[in-house]
């Protein structure tokens, strides 16, 4: 007989480790399933012995001693080693800080359209991404103008930003965020915790920029190191942690409403089952939305009954430049997550605020051979329902598990603003006085960002949305999506605080 809970929640990421305290805080006995999977050295020699390698090439401290092409020589040796097992994940700009932290590619399959790539960046782990060491950790709000109409279409989202704002709060205080107030038209201002002042080579870059474009926002990244939500919901003493669990579907019960979830152990093949009758699905956009694809209850599979169910798969459209800059102010090394951030860099010389526009991140790892800048640029794209994902037919995995089939790419709204951005970085690298090295011509493929959301988002029906607007499955009660798939639509922001954000909002509602 399956063992018995009062909620599971499906991963350990940001939106699931948070989930399972907050659960946990309101007395709640709570199975968080994670599939991390700590494989010994002699079934993945390879892939533990290039790990191992680039961890002594990567050292941030090299930064202060080598030039970075000397560094940037190095770890395009050891990613094309790593590319055998990990064809996908290398693309990440930080899998040189962890290959091991992200998935076997060979292990966990998935398919896409010819000339239609896609970019799955994964990596099972207490944690999730935000565990990856140089990624993530940046966190802002969406504004009122990312949850309401653009120019193209009106708004996705079932309420307003006045909605998310005491969940906002909520989070922040858990993160304890470090930045500053900016008073900004386009990110709402955060709670926080520790106030930081430019450095000396960031107030460089911003007066000059503030020179060249005043109109231009300007302001620096609001972050904060991972919290270990894990410890706090297992410090309360109703918390069960499995791990190598590989959830593959949610169980329903006679009476249509979710009663448990079914998963798979990946080092043995065998599968394993629990019981519950609330069930928060926060595996990751793609991951949950395969899930809900492969459930169902007694009217059928939820695919059936919910027209939206894999559509509407967002990412931000991502251009990114590196290059050389004339010597800035040496400074200590900079934290994970600290740099300057642009928002809304679109409309420096004026626009229409309704727009879908894009911000740019500017970092700069400075050493008496110069300074090393990049600059990424994220712009927002419009949902479609022609952008989606659907189970593979015929076709399983290594354990027998249904492949994901992601159809998505981008069209002529997103080239454009993708040459916009462009331009935009020549223009922004000629200000600062830098020498473009690297940017691509267009922009980088779907999925890049890591930043894609959708495929189960919130709405206000059943027709054009899989969840309601508590995050609730409209067609299966108890069950509850607060990852990045339940996103209607994207600002220009890393979603991260938002998807925090409506976590601990539905976590409010199913405890009600």
């Amino acid at each position: 007989m399956a063992a018995r809970h009062d909620a599971i929640v499906v991963g350990a990421g940001a939106s699931g480790g948070l989930a399972a305290a907050l659960l946990c805080e309101q007395g709640l006995s709570v199975l968080l399933l994670d599939a991390g999977t700590e494989y010994p050295f002699w079934r993945k020699p390879l892939s533990k012995t290039v790990a191992a390698t680039i961890g002594a090439v990567s050292d941030p401290r090299l930064a202060n001693i080598l030039h970075p092409r000397l560094i940037n020589a190095g770890t395009r040796v050891l990613r094309g080693a790593g590319r055998i097992r990990q064809p996908v994940q290398t693309e990440c700009f930080a899998w040189v800080q962890k290959p091991d932290a992200f998935v076997d590619d060979k292990d966990h399959p998935y398919e896409t359209p010819d000339g239609a790539p896609f970019t799955w960046i994964r990596s099972h782990g207490l944690g999730g991404r935000m565990m990856v060491p140089g990624h993530g950790r940046q966190y802002y709000r969406f504004g009122a103008t990312d949850l309401g109409p653009k120019t193209d279409m009106p708004s996705p989202w079932p309420f307003g930003i006045e909605a998310l704002e005491p969940w906002y709060q909520k989070v922040e205080r858990h993160l304890g965020l470090a930045g500053g107030q900016d008073a900004s038209d386009f990110i709402p201002d955060s709670l926080i915790a520790r106030p930081v002042s430019p450095n000396a080579s960031e107030e460089v870059v911003l007066e000059t920029i503030g020179r060249k474009w005043p109109g231009a926002e300007k302001m620096l990244s609001r972050y904060a190191p991972p919290v270990d939500f894990v410890g706090m919901a297992d410090a309360t003493g109703r918390l069960t942690l499995r791990v190598r669990a590989n959830a593959q579907r949610i169980l329903a019960g006679p009476d249509g409403k979710a009663s448990g979830v079914e998963w798979l152990d990946p080092m043995t093949g065998q599968r394993g089952s629990a019981q519950a009758p609330l069930v928060f699905l926060c595996a990751s956009a793609l991951e949950s939305t395969r899930i809900l694809l492969n459930s169902g209850n007694a009217s059928g599979g939820l695919s059936d009954q919910l027209p939206a169910l894999g559509r509407y798969l967002t990412d931000h459209v991502m251009l990114k430049a590196e290059g050389i800059s004339p010597p800035l102010p040496m400074t200590d090394a900079s934290e994970p997550g600290r740099c300057v951030y642009l928002p809304r860099f679109d409309l420096r010389e004026g626009g229409n605020r309704e727009s879908r526009g894009y911000g740019v991140q500017l970092y700069a790892t400075v050493n008496p051979a110069g300074a090393w800048t990049t600059a990424v640029a994220f712009g927002e794209m419009a949902p479609s329902p022609e952008n989606r994902v659907t189970l593979a037919k015929g076709k399983t995995g290594k354990w027998g598990t249904p492949l994901l089939h992601i159809d998505m790419k981008w069209r002529e709204p997103e080239m454009t603003l993708a040459a916009i951005m462009g331009r935009a970085l020549d223009e922004l690298f000629e200000a600062i006085g830098a020498k473009v090295l690297v940017r691509p011509a267009g922009p980088a493929n779907p999925g890049t960002s890591v930043h894609e959301c959708g495929g189960a988002r919130l709405g206000a029906d059943a027709q054009t949305s899989v969840l309601d607007p508590d995050n609730q499955c409209w067609a299966m009660p108890g069950l509850y999506v607060t990852d990045g798939a339940a996103l209607p639509s994207q600002g220009i922001q890393n979603p991260t605080l938002t998807i925090m954000a409506l976590t601990a909002r539905a976590c409010a509602h199913a405890v009600r």
